[in-house]
């Protein structure tokens, strides 16, 4: 499939300070696999000041809920750093196909990506727990 024929991805949108600190982690690393996706997102991200981000866009470090093109059944996780990753406590990695593909994704929408064995899936974040304390 050419890249002209890919499905539009829908928007994400990323703090500030989370944008910086994924660009940081994948600037010097080769632009293939799962960096090279993120890479692509990071370039594509609507980049939010702190109260401007969308209710329900996925940032790093809290719990979410999602569910996959393969089950209708909602996972929990955190998408987290790569040096916080633990999949025992559902901390998933940014760097992992599900954590890549769901950072600033808003709730409801539903994109198409890679999974591990290339074949493509859906992942759909369907709720943000502890939504954050806005400044007044």
């Amino acid at each position: 499939m050419s890249k002209s024929t890919l499905p539009v991805r829908p928007d994400i949108f990323l703090r500030a300070e989370d944008h910086d600190a994924l660009s940081r982690l994948v600037g010097d690393m080769p632009g293939e696999g799962v960096a090279g996706m993120l890479q692509e997102e990071l370039e594509r991200a609507v980049i939010c000041e702190p109260g401007d981000r969308p209710k329900g866009a996925v940032p790093l470090n809290r719990w979410l809920h999602y569910v996959d093109g393969r089950s209708s059944d909602p996972r929990r996780i955190q998408i987290v750093l790569p040096k916080d990753a633990d999949i025992d406590a559902g901390k998933v990695s940014v760097l992992s196909h599900v954590g890549a593909g769901l950072i600033g994704l808003v709730e409801g929408h539903t994109i198409s990506w890679s999974d591990p064995s290339g074949a493509e899936r859906s992942l759909t974040p369907v709720m943000i727990e502890d939504a954050e304390i806005l400044p007044a």
